[in-house]
Order: structure tokens, then sequence, then C-alpha cells
């Protein structure tokens, strides 16, 4: 876990967890935090991923919560950061991705902030010494293709281009394999 990550594990009866999902739902629902979730409170609408997991054996049940990606304490990003590995952002790039063709699905242009995301990770995957021989210069010009549709709100040329990277995705991971 990163140093701006936070996690709590609580172990209860198996007959409490039904109990604390109702709170977790009300905590969502209306923002009203039970002391456990204190810690929590004031970044859950800013992480980049927050996770929820319960686990029962034998009467008992372990319930893990985990914020990922919150802002540094006193709000500051973090001085070093390391790397980021590929596996994490093809992670990234196929949740992006996902948005991207969710939004077009659903007659929508993406937010900016889903755009700017899959373009990034696009572009860092191409850089990355871990990503292999291929030419990723196809790629970069179909990423080019869907910003200046995007750009221009051109929905149907963002499906164009979102058509031309499916099928050059695939191509390109069936050569992987």
């Amino acid at each position: 876990m990163g140093r701006d990550d936070r996690k709590m594990e609580i172990i209860l009866q198996g007959a409490e967890v039904h109990a604390l999902l109702r709170s977790l739902a009300e905590v969502f629902r209306n923002h009203v935090l039970p002391e456990a979730m204190k810690a929590f409170g004031p970044h859950l609408e800013t992480c980049d991923k927050f996770e929820l997991s319960l686990k029962q054996m034998g009467g008992m049940a372990e319930f893990k919560v985990k914020a990922k990606g919150l802002p540094a304490p006193g709000g500051e990003e973090p001085a070093v950061t390391r790397p980021v590995s590929y596996k994490t952002l093809k992670k990234r790039l196929k949740t992006s991705y996902k948005y991207l063709v969710h939004s077009l699905d659903n007659l929508l242009l993406p937010p900016a902030e889903v755009m700017e995301a899959f373009l990034r990770d696009s572009l860092a995957m191409c850089e990355h010494p871990d990503r292999g021989p291929h030419d990723y210069g196809a790629h970069l010009r179909l990423c080019n293709e869907l910003k200046t549709a995007y750009d221009k709100k051109d929905r149907a040329g963002m499906v164009a281009a979102m058509a031309q990277i499916e099928a050059a995705k695939k191509t390109c991971h069936a050569a992987a394999k």
C-alpha cells in the first residue's frame, strides 16, 4: 500500500454483518460517518479506488475497507513518485477504455478526466520500457484522431476512432500471445 492509502480491517460476528452493511449504506446516502469510518470521511470523494471485502467463516466475518489514491496528509502530493508498472498501466488503460466505450455507447461524450486518463496512459504505455517490441505508432495516430474528434465534440468521429483502436488492440494482443 502507498503512503497515501487507507486500510481498515474489522473482525465481527456473522450476525453483525447486516448492521455494518446497513450503516455503510447510510454513510454513502447521508454522509454521516460512524466513528470507525472517520479516517475515510474526508477522502471518500477524492479517492481513485474504494474497495470493500467481506469474508465469512464459522459464524465470524472479516470486513476490509481500502481507499487508494487519497491525497497525502496536509493535501500535498508525495515528493517522490515511483514509476508506474506496466501491469498497473494496462489495468488503468483497460478501465478508462471501458468508460470511453460506455459513454459513447450511451450517446454521450466521455468526461474530460476519462479522456485525459486514457490518452495519458496510452502514451505512457507506448513509452514504457517493459512494453515489448511492438510498434505503437498506429495506436498513437488513432489516439490523436480520437483526441481531435473529442475536441470537436464529434461523437461519431470518436466512435469511428474507437472502433479502429479496438481492431488494432485485438491485432496487437493476438500477436503477443
